[in-house]
Parts: C-alpha cells; structure tokens; sequence
C-alpha cells in the first residue's frame, strides 16, 4: 500500500514521467512530420502507454494534493490550479474515446445529411433481408506490409462476426497516405470467406462482398461516412475577397437546418470564428470549392467539450489566484526579494548611448562596374537631381499583389532590398532605384542591381567568380532565352525537404529576376483604382479597360509624368513634375473609394518605413544591458553604494527605449489595421517589447532583472532583422480576424518574454558562481537574488505560457472545431510547459542549489527556440511558415551552444559550498 502511494505521489516519479511524456510528444512531431498524424498516432499519441500516462497525471495530482493537505494550508489558488490538468485531463479523455469529426460537403442549393470521417477505417455494412446494421474496425498503421493473427470480433444480428489472418501491403511509398490493400479471413454463423480489399482516403475505395447463408456483408477501406438526425441546406455561400486581390477575406455559409420533413428549423450564417451548434454537432466553415459554389463544413460532436472548458477556466482562475496568494510561493518570493540588497557604485559613461540613435549605414554604397561611360553620367545625374523629388512620388498609394493599398514607399523598400540585398545601393535611396527602373528600363537593364552571390549560378548567367550582383541582361540571351529556366524547373520538381542548398538559392535568384522583370515592366505600379475602385491597375490593365475616356485621362498623367522628371532632369524645374503627382492623387481619391487611404495614414506609413524603430533600438538595448550589468559586478565587488542620480539615469534611458518601441508597435498597429503580433516578425517584436516592459514596470527595483531584460530584447530585435523574418505588413487571413488573436497571442508572446529573462538571469548566475571566492561573500549574496528574481520570472513565464496555450485551444475549437490536434506548434508548446515545469518543482526532491536552477533554466530555454522557431522553420503545420522544408542551422548557434555548455562546467567548478535557496 505505501508502494501504490508513493508511486502517485513521489516526486522522484513524477518529474521523471513528465520527462518522458514530453520526450515522446517531442519525438511524435518528427514522426508527424515525416509520416503524417497518422503515424504519430499509431506509435505515440493513440497507444496504450501514452493513454497510461494521462491516467497516472491526474491520479497523480489528486494523490498528491491529499498528501500535502494544500486546502488546509489555505492555498486554494495551488489547489485549483493543479486540479484543473485532471479535469483537462478527463475531458481530452473523453472526447479521445467518444467525439467525432468529419467533413461535410454541399453544393449551393442542395442539401446534405452526410459526413465524412476524418480516418480511414474497415467499414462493414452487414445485410439481412431489408434490415441493415453497420460497423467499424481501425486498421494499426503499417509502413510497407504486415501480418497479424490477431482475432477482431463484431457482433451483427445477435453473432459476431470473427475477422483474422490480415495480411496488410501499402499501395505506394507516400509515407503519408493511407491506401492500403487489406486481405483477410472472415468467419459468420460457422461459414468462412475471405476478404480483398483495395482503398484509402484519396482512392476509390471499392466495397468487397460475401455471402454467410443469408447474411450479406459489404466491408471497404476508406473514411465511413455517417448520417446526420437532419439536414443542412446550403442556400448560399459567400466569398468576399480583399480589393484588387485573389486573397480572401472572409467566406461564409448562408445554410438552413431541416427536419426529416424538410422544414427549416433554423436559419444560420456559418463563417470564420462563427460556429452553428446544433442538436449536440458542431458546424464551422473550413473550405469552399474552387468555383465558389459550394462549402466543405468541418463537423464535430464532442461530449467532452464542457469539462475541458471547466478545466481551462479553473486554470485561468488558478493562475491569477497564484499571483496573490498569501502562503503561495509567489508571494514568498517577493517577500525574500525585499529583504536583499544590491548596492552600487560608480558612474557610467551615458553619452555613449546617444551616438545609437543616429542614422546607421550598414552598406557601404558601392556602383557596379559599367561598361558605357554615357550610362554612368545618367545614372549620377539621376542620383544627384532626383533626390529631393522623388519623395513626393513615393507617397502614391498603390495596390500591392495581395489586395492592400500602401505608399510606393513601402513596395520600393522591401522589392529594392529583396532585389540587392542592401539599402542605398549605388548610393540611391530604394524609391529612386523603384522610379529608375520603372522610367529608364533600357538603362537599369545593363545595370549590375541583381544580387547572386553563388558562383555555381553565376557561372551558368557568365559572372566572372569576383562578380556578386548581375544585370537582368546577364540572365537572358538570343539563343536560349531565360539562362536559369530548366534549372529552376528542376528545381521546382524536388520536394521542399529533400532541395540542396544550390537549388533553394537557385529559386531566390529566380524570385530577384522576377521581382526586378516586374518592376521593368511596370506591373507592381498599380495605382489607378479601375471602374469599381475596388482593384487598381497598372498601366497595362488600365489600356485594357472599355472606358476609353478612363484610358485617355490616366495615359495624359502617364505622359506628362514621363516629360515632367525628364524636364526635371535635363532643366532642374520641377513644378511640371509635383502638378502631375497632385493630378495622379487626385484622380485615385476621386475614383479609390472606400479603400484609398487619408493623408495622415499615408505619411504615417512613410514615417515607419523610414524611422526603423526596432533596429535602431538593438544597439541601446544590448549597451544599456550590458554596461548596466557590468556596473552592478563592479559596484558588488567593491562593495560601493549606488550614485541615486547615475541609477536613476540609466533608468530613465531604459525607459525612452521602451517608450520608442511601444510607438514604433503602435504605429504599426494603426498602419496595418490589426494588432502587430499576426506573423512571425511581429511576435518577435512583441515579445522583445514584452520583455523591456517587464523589466522598467515590474523589475524596476531589481537592477539584474531590470538588466536581463534590456539583454533580451536588444537580441530579440537583431534576431528579428537579421533577415529570414519577413516584416512586410500583410493583409490577415480569415482565421485570424478574432478576438482571440489579441488575447492569445499577445498571453503566449509575454510568456515567452519572462522565460526568456529566466534564460538571461541563469546566464548571469553562472557567471557570478564563476567569480565565487569565499562562501557568504557579495557573490554569494547576488547568487541568492538572482535565484529569488529568476523563480519569479520563471512562474510568470510557465503561468503566461499555460494560460495561452489553452486560449489557443479554446480559439481552435471556435474557429475550426478541435481544441487539440497535436500540431507541432501546440505539441512544443506543451512540452515547453512540462520543461518548465521539472525546473519549477526541483524543490520538491531536495535540488534547491542555485547552480542547478540556473543551468536548468539556461538549458530550457531551447524548448522555447524549438517551440518558436524550431516549430516555425523546421516542422510542418497550421503555425509554420516554412511548411517542414528545413533551413539550414546557422553557425552561430552551434558557438553559441557551445559557450552556453562550457558557461555551465566552468560554473560548476565553483559550485560547492554555494548557498541554498529554501
């Protein structure tokens, strides 16, 4: 008995079960990304140990509430907290074993009664006389073939029918389909046939049929469908789309329910973030046809949908109690962190800071090498006089490719920079290399503007080995055409996993030619709204229009454009050229409608082109950080008071850094019309944001703390321009205009920020145990701080983390109809969860030394750079931006890998003797 007890409630069990229930959720998503959910289901998610595993969680924290009595102690928050994984635990329980989805497909105007499974199964259909009976078998998962003797039996018509002898082959090598051939022997009412079965999800799966005396059985292989107590009727649907783009907005389901008699027992519009429950089934819009004229509905019935839902809002609940408890260890860890004492000496250098916020040239201007010298005096008369004009043209609005309406401004800097990989290139600012190129094709054509930059591409092209940028000339010739088009074919037939380095530059070269053929063109200048001015065109479309009066007015402004910066040029007189421009703006507010953008949005935009908040913060950041750190190791070993002004200085300079980032995220928000955390770039700044915050509101006394998260967020933001993250401001796609998108995103984001921190502090606190000397010295007394600060920092970031997953959770099941499908994002995300976890409830098997805390803390961190990046570039799913084709893993983060483990055995040298942490 004290065995069973133990085994539920000892941590020296528990902690190591949560290591191996994340482990193999870690493993499961590689097994999801090579194979399939399937897969994943049938070797981690689905299996009997793993179902085990949940039952031991939540008999284990029941057990263990008991044992520590935590009610008597008054800590109901903990208690709730805690209790809630069961309820969570019980609900994924149920809906596991009891729920179905499926798919539902109508036609408009026609109605449907059907549903699709979402898994293939071994339908059976048993029939007797005119009465029918149906069932199902699930098939385990086989990779190439597989015998099994295993007996299923089914009862049909009082009997059951015993199925044996499967022999299993799959159909091809797709490691994530599911066709399969499936023979096997069947035995009814003592007569015995047998089986051959051909099908699968994207088959036409073929029912095979036998005789048993007068019993007639029909068995297939393919998602079964099932029959709804009613009817849905698709009256319309709806798909509106954002202006002058084939990117939808919003699509939506006008729908009736009807009873077995056909009458409309309720009418309902079924869209994105708006769900039809019905009689127990839930409807939500997933897809539509391609013609438009039909809706794929996601179906689900899930018994375990309320105590799921109980179990998130005890947690919720839980997590604020968590906060304010009088005897929790939150509170206990803010009590001790009063009591300790950081003191401080001499002043720092603050003028250094100042010289950040200029403007920094990063490229050097450079002019490729020309073969005309009439061609270079062009480009430098052009360079020099159209400097100062050009900014005028730069804030026509225009109609980008994905239906949003922006200054020429912002086209010109992300199409320019994606073209030379540099700004200012040949000494031109973005807008007068976009105005160039559109102008004076003939000329930009021979201009080397095309970055490379790989020998083997720029041997094919004929670049000589020193040569990195190309002419949109080099890539063309009389013979061939186009140099590169049966090597980007090529590479276009590889599988995004399995491309070689050569084929992925290959197609970003490919991207740079298309891009700059564009801008030749004209194509991206579309920038006169057409009869409807919902979609705007280019001055090819507009030739194309029948209102000849529209084409002439708009070819008079393309003309006097042309001649006017001609005369500008040649004369130095402008004038002709700003009348044209105010004449081109006029003719898009009279004819833009609803989507031509006021005046102040426009040099709103402009400004945050051009103000480059978040990279000219990175440096303040990491110096403010640094020196601030490195003044608090000086002041402790000298053991010097704090200068009130020098401290309050620093502090103040944090401040403005924070309030510069808070403007630059807010003038995003109202440039893009939507909260600015909607892609991987914007999360980065939210979370670099998040993490400044933190520090100056609520570790403001706590200079390490306040320290740590200067760090963090300098090296967030060159993260986040380092330039693998796309800042360019998009449209959002349908599931994302919810509520939910501020609530959960901005809740996971902070979380991410505190762990972060915690990642920070434990990099310091093993640096200070390499400065260790004597035991109970200033060292030892910072150790003990930094302990305290990155517990708190920790709670708030495993609290923040939870409570958002489970948003998401709630958000999925509104949006699409499932709260949990083991996406990889979601999966790291938990696994993040029970890292954090371990760490947190060291404690509780005697590890309160604060080496151990801290290299732990550094350690775990890289499950958050899984869940966010990892996940992101690495895997495939709802939430990854490059759909599992892997990139390859910079350098850097092997050395820095490498330093975080030397950082750690040489902290360890010094770690006997340091003092504990209760």
């Amino acid at each position: 008995m004290g065995f069973i007890k133990n085994f539920f409630t000892s941590f020296w069990i528990i902690l190591p079960l949560i290591a191996v229930y994340i482990t193999a959720c870690g493993i499961a998503t590689f097994i999801e990304n090579d194979y399939g959910i399937r897969v994943a289901n049938a070797v981690v998610y689905r299996t009997w140990w793993f179902n085990l595993l949940h039952i031991y969680f939540a008999i284990a924290v029941i057990a263990t509430l008991l044992k520590f009595k935590q009610w008597k102690r008054k800590k109901y928050a903990n208690s709730l907290l805690h209790l809630s994984f069961v309820f969570i635990i019980v609900g994924a329980g149920i809906t596991r074993f009891f729920s179905f989805e499926g798919m539902m497909h109508i036609r408009e105007g026609n109605t449907s009664s059907s549903v699709t499974a979402s898994e293939s199964t071994l339908n059976i259909f048993a029939v007797k006389n005119s009465e029918k009976q149906f069932s199902f078998l699930e098939i385990p998962f086989v990779s190439t073939s597989k015998t099994f003797s295993k007996k299923q039996a089914i009862e049909f018509f009082g009997k059951d029918l015993v199925l044996s002898n499967f022999k299993i082959k799959k159909l091809n090598h797709d490691k994530k389909d599911d066709a399969l051939e499936i023979s096997f022997s069947a035995e009814y009412d003592g007569v015995n046939q047998s089986f051959n079965i051909i099908g699968g999800k994207n088959i036409d799966s073929k029912f095979d049929r036998n005789y048993f005396k007068d019993i007639q059985f029909f068995i297939n292989w393919g998602p079964r469908t099932i029959k709804l107590p009613f009817q849905i009727k698709l009256n319309q649907f709806i798909l509106d789309r954002y202006p002058g783009s084939h990117s939808p907005s919003s699509y939506a389901s006008e729908v009736e329910i009807l009873d077995d008699q056909n009458r409309v027992v309720k009418p309902y519009r079924i869209f994105m973030n708006n769900v039809l429950d019905f009689d127990g089934y839930r409807f939500y819009q997933s897809s539509y046809d391609n013609d438009e004229k039909g809706t794929i509905l996601s179906v689900n019935k899930d018994p375990g949908k309320n105590i799921t839902y109980l179990g998130y809002i005890m947690l919720i609940l839980g997590a604020i109690g968590l906060l304010f408890e009088k005897n929790g260890r939150f509170v206990f860890l803010l009590k001790s962190l009063q009591k300790q004492r950081f003191d401080s000496c001499a002043a720092i250098l603050l003028c250094l800071f100042f010289v950040f916020f200029g403007n920094q040239n990063l490229f050097a201007s450079e002019i490729p090498e020309m073969s005309l010298q009439d061609r270079i005096q062009f480009v430098d008369n052009f360079k020099k006089k159209s400097e100062k004009h050009v900014d005028n043209f730069a804030s026509i609005q225009l109609q980008n490719m994905s239906g949003r309406v922006e200054p020429i401004d912002t086209i010109a800097n992300n199409i320019v920079h994606k073209i030379t990989k540099k700004n200012n290139f040949m000494g031109m600012s973005n807008n007068q290399m976009f105005l160039g190129m559109m102008l004076y094709s003939d000329i930009w054509k021979d201009l080397k503007i095309i970055y490379v930059g790989n020998e083997q591409i720029g041997d094919i092209i004929g670049l000589s080995k020193k040569d990195r940028y190309a002419s949109l000339s080099d890539f063309f010739s009389d013979k061939i055409g186009y140099k590169l088009n049966n090597f980007v074919e090529d590479a276009n037939r590889v599988d995004l996993a399995k491309r070689t380095t050569f084929e992925k530059e290959l197609l970003r070269v490919d991207e740079r030619v298309s891009l700059a053929y564009s801008i030749f063109s004209g194509s991206f200048l579309r920038i006169f709204p057409s009869e409807s001015g919902d979609k705007w065109l280019d001055p090819i479309g507009i030739s194309q229009q029948q209102n000849k009066e529209m084409v002439e007015q708009v070819s008079l402004l393309l003309r006097n454009f042309s001649s006017s910066f001609d005369k500008g040029l040649s004369s130095g007189n402008w004038e002709d050229l700003d009348q044209t421009i105010l004449d081109i703006k006029e003719y898009q507010k009279t004819n833009g409608g609803v989507i031509y953008l006021p005046e102040k949005k426009v040099k709103a935009e402009i400004f945050l082109n051009h103000s480059n908040f978040f990279g000219k913060l990175i440096l303040p950041y990491l110096i403010l950080g640094i020196l601030f750190f490195i003044h608090m190791i000086c002041c402790i070993f000298k053991d010097k008071k704090v200068i009130p002004w020098v401290s309050r200085g620093i502090y103040a300079l944090m401040v403005v850094c924070v309030a510069f980032h808070t403007l630059g995220l807010l003038l995003r928000w109202y440039v893009s019309d939507h909260s600015p955390w909607s892609n991987a770039y914007e999360s980065m700044l939210y979370i670099t944001w998040a993490s400044a915050f933190a520090g100056v509101a609520f570790f403001r006394r706590y200079d390490f703390a306040l320290s740590a998260s200067m760090l963090l967020s300098g090296i967030g933001l060159f993260v986040a321009n380092l330039g693998f993250m796309d800042p360019q401001i998009t449209p959002l796609v349908p599931v994302l205009k919810s509520y939910w998108l501020n609530i959960h995103v901005s809740t996971i984001m902070s979380g991410y920020s505190f762990l972060g921190l915690c990642f920070i502090l434990g990099v310091m606190t093993l640096m200070f145990f390499i400065f260790r000397k004597n035991e109970g010295s200033c060292v030892d007394r910072s150790i003990i701080s930094l302990h305290l600060l990155n517990e708190v920092s920790m709670i708030l970031g495993i609290l923040m983390l939870t409570v958002g997953n489970f948003l998401g959770a709630v958000w999925a099941n509104e949006s699409w109809g499932r709260y949990w499908s083991w996406d990889p994002k979601e999966t790291w995300a938990l696994i993040s969860i029970g890292v954090y976890a371990i760490i947190l409830h060291f404690r509780m098997v005697g590890i309160k030394s604060g080496y151990f805390f801290a290299s732990a803390s550094v350690v775990g961190f890289y499950s958050i750079l899984m869940t966010y990046f990892g996940v992101n570039y690495y895997l495939s799913g709802m939430h990854s931006y490059a759909a599992g084709d892997p990139l390859p893993i910079p350098a850097f983060v092997y050395y820095f890998t490498g330093a975080m483990i030397l950082l750690i055995i040489a902290a360890g040298v010094k770690r006997k003797g340091a003092p504990k942490i209760s």
